[in-house]
């Protein structure tokens, strides 16, 4: 038997009768039944409660992230979920099992299939910390590009945006050597400091067009061929002398 001063009310969604404490009144609750967010009526405010909702941060389904406050979003216009707006582009529709606005999907062969590193799902991003999908060549956080879906520790994210800003003076370096090679006068110099050179940074050289690389090593030819040519003529000049 209620107490007489609890306040006896219907849910809004399932009907079900409930009694709440006077205290309570015009206060938000849930429905221990359907779940159903309901504000209580006074206690001379009718017997069915009103639906309110409830307050919380929307997850985008696709990368399972909160939608921040101010962040540019989409709604399924068939189901309503909302996801942050390059989500929903990059994923061309719903990704809610069922929607019509679901993207159409073609069966991918085995060898298509992404590899689950580590068996996880998810990775941080080497740069600012946030978890992103396993499988991401992109952070939408911070925009940070990855080479390949493999997780990368900071130290070698680090690593490899340090080469590729070393890019356009290795490419004069290269350039440079080849040009030193073919001259006589220069070519023992860049034979053997040109050589010593290559062989440290031949790996960065490697990751460069292959021209730069081709580049490298017929100067180094060149350079070795003609130091060589130059110390037997010299020999030769000596022993006729």
């Amino acid at each position: 038997m209620e107490n007489q001063t609890d306040i006896l009310f219907s849910c809004p969604g399932c009907g079900q009768s409930l009694s709440a404490p006077v205290e309570m009144a015009g206060m938000v609750i849930e429905c221990p039944h359907c779940h159903q967010a309901m504000t209580l009526p006074g206690p001379s405010g009718g017997t069915t409660a009103t639906t309110e909702p409830v307050a919380s941060s929307t997850l985008c389904s696709i990368c399972q992230t909160a939608i921040a406050a101010g962040e540019a979003k989409v709604a399924c216009p068939e189901c309503h979920a909302e996801y942050h707006e390059d989500c929903w582009r990059e994923n061309g529709g719903c990704a809610v099992y069922g929607c019509s606005k679901v993207p159409a999907t073609e069966k991918r062969a085995a060898v298509e299939i992404p590899v689950s590193y580590w068996g996880q799902e998810n990775k941080t991003c080497p740069v600012c910390k946030t978890v992103i999908l396993a499988a991401a060549v992109r952070c939408r956080i911070c925009g940070s590009t990855f080479v390949s879906a493999r997780p990368e520790h900071a130290s070698e994210f680090q690593d490899r945006a340090a080469r590729l800003q070393r890019q356009p003076t290795m490419r004069k370096m290269v350039v440079c050597f080849f040009i030193f090679s073919l001259l006589p006068c220069s070519a023992p110099l860049a034979a053997i400091v040109g050589g010593t050179w290559y062989f440290f940074v031949r790996q960065e050289i490697n990751a460069l067009p292959s021209l730069y690389g081709a580049l490298s090593k017929i100067g180094l030819v060149v350079g070795v061929g003609q130091t060589v040519f130059m110390f037997i003529a010299f020999i030769i000049a000596a022993l006729h002398g």
